[in-house]
């Protein structure tokens, strides 16, 4: 069950890319993670294009590149750095950037800004909503259990807006309790220009409360409002 609690910050946040290569090199630094790659299954069922899971098939040396800093927005920036780096590395040698905090590949062309929704991705099951990739900030990830087919890419919607104010506002506000998700967190949240205009439309929100679930490790979110008449309405 959430308890009332804040949610607790961690001394670090971590996060790991692993950089797929045909072999290694002289020189070539691999830290022991302990972990076997990551399964093809998980790296599909996460949104790795197919074409690229079967590219890293193919590879059979794994470099590692870390990204380690204090919770929050200086995690972003580490993220940011250590995924250049790996980026960097899978251009010069042919291979392969698999963000294992997803875990999924990451593709030449993905966005690596300061939206939250360039950084994690969505685990959907029925009406259960679960994010995978905030823990690289030090947060707990979000799970929400009133979605339902008609509505998910609404409730969706909400998270990935929910997920960008922790971003900007974690840890020195803490999230539990109650807040008003607008259309301008969402349009943040997913890098949409549109974010900072003065199109009134945005100032359009959904209450929402939020709940920190020590034992599963997730802030349970609930919404208060219906997504589609308070966020989506004509």
């Amino acid at each position: 069950m959430p308890d009332a609690g804040p949610v607790p910050v961690p001394p670090l946040a971590r996060a790991w890319y692993q950089v797929a290569v045909d072999a290694l090199r002289d020189g070539d630094e691999v830290p022991d993670l302990g972990l076997p790659p990551a399964p093809a299954a998980l790296l599909l069922a996460r949104g790795s294009a197919p074409a690229s899971v079967e590219r890293l098939a193919g590879l059979d040396a794994y470099l590692l590149v870390r990204a380690e800093s204090a919770p929050g927005a200086e995690a972003l920036e580490a993220n940011q750095r250590a995924l250049a780096r790996a980026r960097e590395l899978a251009t010069e040698r042919d291979g392969v950037v698999v963000d294992l905090g997803v875990p999924r590949v990451v593709e030449p062309e993905a966005p690596a800004g300061r939206a939250a929704g360039h950084w994690f991705v969505f685990a959907h099951d029925g009406a259960l909503v679960d994010t995978w990739g905030l823990d690289r900030f030090g947060l707990p990830e979000l799970h929400c259990d009133q979605a339902d087919d008609a509505r998910l890419p609404m409730y969706d919607a909400v998270l990935v807006g929910v997920a960008q104010r922790l971003l900007e506002e974690w840890p020195g506000h803490d999230p539990v309790g109650p807040a008003t998700v607008t259309l301008r967190d969402v349009a943040r949240g997913y890098g949409d220009a549109s974010a900072g205009g003065d199109d009134p439309t945005l100032d359009r929100g959904v209450d929402v409360t939020l709940a920190h679930d020590a034992a599963g490790r997730r802030l349970v979110v609930t919404l208060h409002d219906d997504p589609a008449t308070a966020l989506f309405g004509p």
